[in-house]
């Protein structure tokens, strides 16, 4: 079987528990095993107060798919750059100290040979990860380089639309022609 439950399995979960089916039963309705309904009424239990001031345990969809949300989030592999605390130090340094953008940080560590320095390699794409995961002590994205804005160079004496900008900056007039709106 093995699926995953839906916001919408949860609700009706919370349904058929509160219409008093058994667990075996809200499985099979579901179409999951019944340690799935055991764990998921496990993750989505909590102790209401009754208004006679008893206690009572029940079933919240919300509560249990919010958890089941927060644990996706912690899915995935072992932090490679965490086995290497060296790496770490040395990308922090380069990016918050001497204004490195992390390509350029791994890319200085390419060609001048120092990967061999390091236990572990990774990839730009990682690093950038890592930075918007809060990996590092001291790294944020704010300290990321960003680019200079740049004023862009125009000729007052021809419309905007006159003009091509090519990539080395250099512009371009283009034959303008005007066409009235209407012809009365």
């Amino acid at each position: 079987m093995g699926k995953h439950l839906t916001k919408a399995d949860r609700i009706k979960l919370e349904a058929l528990l509160k219409a008093g089916h058994g667990k075996k039963e809200i499985a099979d309705m579901l179409h999951v095993h019944r340690s799935t309904i055991y764990r998921e009424i496990k993750r989505g239990v909590y102790t209401a107060l009754n208004s006679d001031l008893t206690q009572e345990e029940r079933y919240s969809p919300d509560i249990a798919d919010d958890k089941y949300r927060e644990n996706l989030k912690s899915k995935g592999g072992v932090l490679k750059i965490g086995n290497d605390i060296k790496l770490a130090n040395y990308i922090e340094d380069k990016i918050v100290n001497e204004g490195y953008s992390p390509a350029a940080v791994l890319g200085e560590l390419k060609a001048q040979g120092k990967e061999g320095e390091f236990s572990v390699t990774i990839c730009v794409t990682t690093l950038y990860s890592y930075i918007d995961k809060g990996i590092f002590l001291q790294l944020t994205n704010k300290d990321l380089p960003v680019k200079a804005n740049k004023k862009r160079v125009y000729n007052p004496d021809l419309p905007r639309e006159a003009l091509l900008q090519y990539r080395d900056g250099s512009l371009l007039p283009v034959l303008c022609i005007r066409l009235p709106l209407h012809s009365r």
